[in-house]
C-alpha cells in the first residue's frame, strides 16, 4: 500500500466509511440535480394542493388584532344590526362574490365574553348572508370557509358604533334606520356610563367613536324616533328635508294644544294622522308632507274647537317666533283671522272625534254663517283694546321695550311708554337700535307726547311729572331724560328705513296702526275726552 493510499493517523476507518455512505445517498445512480429554481417552483405546486387549516379557533386565547379561517355557517350575523332595511344591491353584491368565489375585503368578527361563536364585528352582514346562500346552494368547498381579521371586544356601544362608521362610509342606510340606530346607540351609552347624556355630551361622545354629527341631524333623528314611529311602513320615505319640514310644525301644534291644556291628546291625534298617511303612502309609495300637516291642523282644530284658519295661522307664528309667548302669538292669530271666522269651520279628519266643546264651537260658528261674518268694525272699542294690548304686548317684546310698556285699559290707546326704571340707556344693551325704535314707535302711537293728556297718566309716572313739571320737576327734565336715556324722537327718514327694514317687530308695528285706526272710527269718544288738570 502506497503512502497516498494511507488514511490520515486521526480518521479512522469507520469515519471514512460513514462519508462514502453519505456520498452514494445525495446523488443516487439514475438521478439528476434539480435547480433552486425548479425546486422552489416544485414546492409552489404541491402547497396549492393542500387544503385549508381544521378550524381551530376555539382553542385560541385571542386578546390581540388577528387573521383566522372561520366556517361561513358559524358566523353569526350582529343581531344589533343598525340597518333593517333589505340592501337594494344585494343580487349584485351576491353575483360578484360567485364569480370571484372571494370576497374584495375580509369579514371583521368580534366575540362578545361567554359566548364560543363569533358575529359580524363591523359591517358585512349583506356579504355574509350572501356567502352562507351560496354556500347552501352549491355546496361549493370555495364558499365553505372564510378568512376574517378578529377584533377583540369593547363594549356594546362601540360594536354598534363600529357597525355605524362603516355603513357611513358606504352610504347603505335609510333616514329612518339611522334614527333607530342612533337612539339605540345613546341608550347603550347612558347605560354603559350610568348616567343621561345631554344634547351636547353625546355629540362629543360620538365623535370619539368616529361618527362626527351635528346638532340639527341629532335633532332629526330624535324627532323622527320619537313622533313618527305611527308611519309604520311609510317610514322608508323619511329623509332629511320631509322631516326637516315636519318638525316645527308638530312643534307648533304640540304647543298650541298644551296652551289649550290638552297636551295628553297630541300622540292620539298625531298617530292618527300618521296611520293615515301610510294608508296613502302604500298606494302611491310617496310621503306628502303638506296632507299631514293639513289633517293635522283638522285634528287640533276640531279638538279645541277652533276654526282651521285660526290653527293655521298660530301654527304658522308658532314656526316664524318659536320663543315667542303662545298666549301673544293666539291674539296676533285670532286678530288675523277674524274677518273669516264665519267662512271656514273646522273640517275633521277621519276617525278624529269630535268634543263637547268642538260641537259648542261648532254651533257658533254655524250662528256666525247664518248672521255674517263679523268684522274688526263692528267690535265695540273695549273688546279691540285687548287685541291692541295684545298686538303692543307683542311688538314691545319683539324689540326688548317690554319692560317700560304700561297697559291701561283707561288711557286712549290702551297702552303708554315709561322712563326705564334704572335710568339706563335704552340703546347702551346689545340690542339697543332695535329697543330704541321699539320705545319711540310705541310712544308714538300712545297719545303720550301730546301733553294734554299726561294728565291722564298715574300720579307716580316719571313721564307725567317730567311733562307736567311736577313733583320737582323743571322745564328741562323731559329734555334731561332725552339727552340720557331716551334718545330723541326718531326722525322721518329714520322711520321710513325702519319700516322698510326686515325686523320681524316692524309687520306686527303697522297691524297695531291699523287695530288703532279701527279704534278710533268705532270709539272715537276715547280720543275726544279732555285731559283733566
Amino acid at each position: 500500500m502506497s503512502a497516498q493510499d494511507r488514511l490520515p493517523a486521526s480518521v479512522t476507518v469507520a469515519d471514512a466509511a460513514r462519508k462514502a455512505q453519505q456520498r452514494d445517498l445525495s446523488q443516487p445512480n439514475g438521478t439528476r440535480t434539480i435547480s433552486p429554481v425548479d425546486l422552489r417552483a416544485r414546492l409552489v405546486r404541491e402547497s396549492l394542493n393542500v387544503g385549508l387549516p381544521l378550524d381551530n379557533s376555539h382553542q385560541l386565547a385571542i386578546d390581540t388584532e388577528s387573521q383566522m379561517t372561520l366556517p361561513v355557517v358559524d358566523i353569526l350575523h350582529y343581531d344589533k344590526n343598525p340597518r333593517k332595511a333589505i340592501n337594494d344591491q344585494y343580487e349584485v353584491i351576491k353575483e360578484s362574490i360567485r364569480s370571484t368565489k372571494q370576497l374584495t375585503s375580509p369579514l371583521v368578527v368580534t366575540r362578545r365574553p361567554g359566548q364560543e361563536k363569533y358575529m359580524v364585528g363591523k359591517g358585512g352582514n349583506t356579504r355574509l348572508t350572501a356567502l352562507q346562500e351560496l354556500f347552501s346552494e352549491t355546496g361549493d368547498a370555495a364558499f365553505q370557509y372564510v378568512v376574517v381579521t378578529y377584533t377583540p371586544w369593547v363594549s356594546e356601544s362601540s360594536t354598534l358604533s363600529a357597525h355605524l362608521v362603516e355603513n357611513e362610509l358606504r352610504g347603505e342606510m335609510i333616514f329612518w334606520d339611522k334614527a333607530k340606530a342612533y337612539a339605540d346607540l345613546k341608550q347603550m351609552i347612558e347605560s354603559e356610563t350610568g348616567g343621561a347624556l345631554s344634547a351636547r355630551a353625546f355629540e362629543q361622545a360620538l365623535k370619539e367613536r368616529g361618527l362626527p354629527l351635528g346638532k340639527t341631524s341629532l335633532s332629526y333623528f330624535n324627532f323622527a324616533v320619537t313622533h313618527l314611529a305611527a308611519l309604520g311602513e311609510a317610514y322608508k320615505s323619511l329623509s332629511r328635508p320631509v322631516v326637516s319640514e315636519l318638525q316645527p310644525a308638530f312643534n307648533a301644534l304640540e304647543r298650541l294644544l298644551k296652551h289649550s291644556q290638552l297636551a295628553g291628546a297630541w300622540p292620539e291625534l298625531r298617530d292618527q294622522v300618521l296611520k293615515r298617511a301610510e294608508q296613502t303612502w302604500s298606494t302611491t309609495r310617496a310621503l306628502e308632507t303638506a296632507r299631514v300637516i293639513e289633517h293635522l291642523e283638522h285634528a287640533v282644530a276640531t279638538k279645541q274647537g277652533e276654526t282651521v284658519e285660526l290653527v293655521r295661522q298660530a301654527r304658522q307664528l308658532c314656526q316664524q317666533y318659536p320663543s315667542e309667548d303662545i298666549a301673544v302669538l293666539l291674539a296676533q292669530a285670532r286678530l288675523q283671522t277674524q274677518p273669516a271666522v264665519a267662512s271656514s269651520p273646522a273640517l275633521p279628519p277621519s276617525n278624529v272625534a269630535e268634543t263637547s266643546a268642538g260641537k259648542a264651537k261648532s254651533q257658533a260658528t254655524k250662528r256666525n254663517v247664518e248672521t255674517g261674518p263679523i268684522t274688526a268694525v263692528q267690535k265695540h272699542g273695549t273688546e279691540l283694546i285687548d287685541e291692541i294690548q295684545d298686538m303692543a304686548t307683542r311688538f314691545a317684546r319683539l324689540t326688548e321695550s317690554a319692560d317700560c310698556l304700561r297697559l291701561a285699559r283707561d288711557w286712549p290707546t290702551g297702552f303708554y311708554m315709561e322712563v326705564p326704571e334704572n335710568d339706563e340707556p335704552i340703546d347702551l344693551t346689545e340690542n339697543g337700535a332695535d329697543r330704541y325704535f321699539g320705545w319711540w314707535m310705541l310712544a308714538m302711537l300712545s297719545e303720550q307726547l301730546d301733553g294734554a293728556w299726561s294728565g291722564s297718566m298715574p300720579d307716580d309716572s316719571t313721564w307725567r311729572q317730567a311733562q307736567r313739571q311736577e313733583r320737582g320737576r323743571d322745564e328741562f327734565a323731559l329734555q334731561h331724560y332725552m339727552d340720557t336715556i331716551l334718545g330723541m324722537p326718531i326722525d322721518p327718514l329714520s322711520l321710513g328705513k325702519r319700516l322698510a327694514s326686515a325686523s320681524p317687530s316692524v309687520p306686527v308695528w303697522l297691524e297695531l296702526v291699523s287695530i288703532l285706526r279701527t279704534l278710533r272710527g268705532t270709539a272715537p269718544e276715547r280720543f275726544a275726552v279732555a285731559a283733566p288738570e
